[in-house]
């Protein structure tokens, strides 16, 4: 893959551009007078800005964007370093949320430079042009997204004011989701259809990220309503393009043979094993269970209250490993159920420790549950497209069509529990919980100790500015 080549050449250069000890403060990266002109170049700088979230989702790091949704009943993990995530009761130092509040503004720094000298591109064609900017400020408001909603107000970067950052105060939610939505929109119109290479943010990606922002705009904190039918809108665009569809079997999304041409996948990372495992993926050996001939890391797993409520199936089956290689149950084991989405990694190095797996950011099924669940809200019940665009799922899934006639609150919660079920271990339960004000709800009954507070993480201790950067209430 092109583009994979060319993001593995970038890593030394992402490197050596942007390892900065106050990393939201960039240096200045590269000259544009030396640099930003040609095609090529601009290619590789992109290629580059990707590198730290190839590191922070499927690489070295193994995952701690996962690891910081485990406040949510799908993921957990018993790992020291992990333990105050999972029980929420993490603190301003924990390393998962450092390491990726560091390459959230890595990458945002890169996207910036690329953004910020698109006018000193030379003979470069006007489509091609635009499929960077577009790629550049999918990613960025990517970023903000994850960044806002795990931490709420943080600094606006931008190409003009990340050199200053000391002098930046953090941005209110509201101004970072009106960033988000102007940076998705100029993506959107400027991106194509589809590249030759998958793992390239298109139009679709753009359009369907849009979709859940607008969701979660409608959610705490903003809780601004009418953003409901502006997420309908946009899920129904993406349904309506023709180019996505639900695979017809569920479990085949998770094998890695299928990874770069099933119909579902509409945004996600995928890992090689190629230029010595630079960006090779983790997920299957820290997801595995130690023990029981399973030789894994079981640095995180799911939790046995989320098994048990989780519908009988195909998909169930899909989801966890309940038994392990050497015949064992879980509960035989005294351990939790393990996840099965990333256990097939192919071709494995290093004693299988790297493959090339993939996580997943945005897919179909989540479409169609955005807009089952914007219809319902925006419309003051479910229409008959609502049912429609859940019972695709839930058959796919082996279970039933809704029971016609829902209330809306019944059939909203019908669509959260289906989230919860289809998208598990895909980092949305937590935020649906958080956007949905559950938080406490779901998790007083383990975790006496949570509050309304815990709906935010703390920010890094070391990134603070007073004055500028400050830390959210409660930690």
């Amino acid at each position: 893959m092109k583009f994979k080549s060319i993001l593995f050449l970038m890593a030394l250069l992402w490197a050596s551009c942007t390892e900065v000890e106050l990393d939201e403060t960039p240096p200045s990266l590269l000259s544009p007078d030396s640099f930003f002109t040609s095609e090529s170049e601009f290619q590789a700088a992109l290629a580059g800005t990707f590198r730290p979230l190839y590191s922070g989702w499927q690489s070295f790091d193994y995952a701690y964007p996962l690891i910081m949704t485990s406040g949510a009943e799908d993921v957990m993990s018993n790992a020291g370093i992990f333990r105050n995530l999972n029980t929420l009761s993490a603190n301003d130092s924990d390393q998962s949320i450092l390491a990726v509040w560091q390459r959230m503004y890595q990458t945002i720094a890169n996207a910036n430079v690329i953004i910020g000298n698109l006018e000193n591109a030379v003979n470069i064609p006007e489509e091609r042009l635009n499929a960077i900017e577009g790629q550049a400020k999918f990613i960025r408001a990517f970023c903000y997204f994850h960044l806002v909603r795990w931490f709420g107000e943080v600094q606006l970067t931008t190409f003009e004011n990340q050199t200053d950052i000391e002098n930046l105060r953090q941005a209110s939610e509201i101004d970072i989701y009106t960033s988000i939505v102007e940076n998705l929109k100029d993506a959107e119109a400027k991106l194509p259809a589809g590249f030759e290479e998958r793992g390239r943010p298109t139009q679709g990606a753009a359009k369907a990220l849009l979709a859940k922002v607008y969701l979660t705009m409608a959610g705490w904190p903003l809780e601004d309503t009418s953003k409901y039918a502006e997420a309908r809108d946009k899920a129904k665009e993406v349904m309506d393009s023709g180019v996505y569809a639900l695979e017809s079997n569920f479990a085949d999304l998770w094998v890695q043979a299928n990874r770069l041409t099933n119909s579902e996948f509409i945004f996600a990372f995928y890992g090689s094993t190629e230029n010595d495992g630079a960006s090779s993926s983790h997920l299957h050996t820290a997801s595995r269970h130690w023990g029981n001939g399973e030789g894994g890391w079981g640095d995180f797993h799911s939790e046995t209250r989320f098994f048990d409520v989780f519908p009988d199936g195909p998909r169930k089956d899909a989801t966890f490993t309940s038994i392990f290689a050497d015949g064992s149950t879980f509960e035989e084991a005294g351990v939790e159920p393990h996840i099965a989405k990333f256990r097939d990694a192919g071709t494995t190095v290093g004693g299988g420790l790297s493959g090339e797996g993939f996580n997943v950011m945005l897919r179909y099924a989540d479409v169609l549950l955005i807009y089952a669940e914007a219809a319902n809200l925006a419309e003051g019940g479910p229409s008959s497209a609502a049912y429609d665009a859940i019972n695709e799922v839930r058959n796919r899934a082996g279970l039933g069509d809704l029971t016609p006639g829902l209330s809306p609150s019944d059939f909203d919660d019908a669509v959260i529990s289906e989230r919860a079920w289809e998208l598990a271990f895909e980092m949305n339960r937590w935020f649906d919980l958080v956007r949905k004000k559950m938080v406490v709800e779901v998790n007083q009954g383990v975790h006496p100790g949570v509050t309304e507070t815990d709906r935010l993480l703390p920010k890094p201790g070391t990134q603070l500015i007073p004055g500028m950067l400050e830390q959210n209430p409660g930690y």
